[in-house]
């Protein structure tokens, strides 16, 4: 703000402002003249303004409306109505022969996939109440056999007293 000069730097010539107004309204009257025919260009109609009202008003009131009864078409909206449901039942009918699933055409890997996808939150118990237990062998659960030796290591190493289950270690399993 230092930088700003305080002197003014615009002048106007002297006696600018002496008769201004007399020279801009002179200039102003020789361009109209001009400019301005002598005569107006517009007319209006003899007793336009008395006939006016009564026009605009004659145009927009509203004139009572021919009323068409819709009676004569109800039993047609009907029979097309019916028409049309008895159309889609028998579309949906016809779409529907598939034959019926059954869990027993569904695979194992599908159910066990299903099962360990959701969160079921079942025990080993009520799973065990579902599968049928009849038709089951050891073979079912496991992909190969388990030898016998194998099932003494397990019993040597996980139970404290072998003597106590009294399993002659040289057997043989059958």
């Amino acid at each position: 703000m230092k930088e700003i000069p305080k002197k003014n730097s615009f002048k106007t010539p002297p006696g600018y402002f002496e008769g201004l107004s007399d020279r801009i309204l002179n200039k102003l009257d020789e361009e109209d003249k001009a400019v301005m025919p002598e005569q107006e260009g517009f007319k209006v109609p003899d007793g336009y303004f008395e006939k006016v009202e009564k026009e605009i008003l004659d145009k927009t009131l509203q004139k009572e409306a021919r009323v068409i009864p819709l009676r004569g078409y109800r039993p047609y909206l009907y029979a097309a109505a019916a028409i049309a449901v008895l159309f889609v039942l028998v579309i949906g009918l016809v779409r529907n022969t598939d034959p019926d699933l059954s869990f027993d055409d569904l695979a194992q890997a599908e159910i066990t996939r299903y099962i360990e996808s959701r969160d079921l939150e079942l025990s080993t118990y009520e799973i065990a109440e579902v599968l049928p237990v009849t038709e089951l062998e050891i073979g079912d659960f496991m992909e190969s056999g388990v030898e016998n030796q194998e099932i003494l290591d397990y019993l040597e190493d996980t139970i404290d007293d072998l003597e106590e289950l009294n399993i002659d270690t040289h057997e043989e399993f059958q």
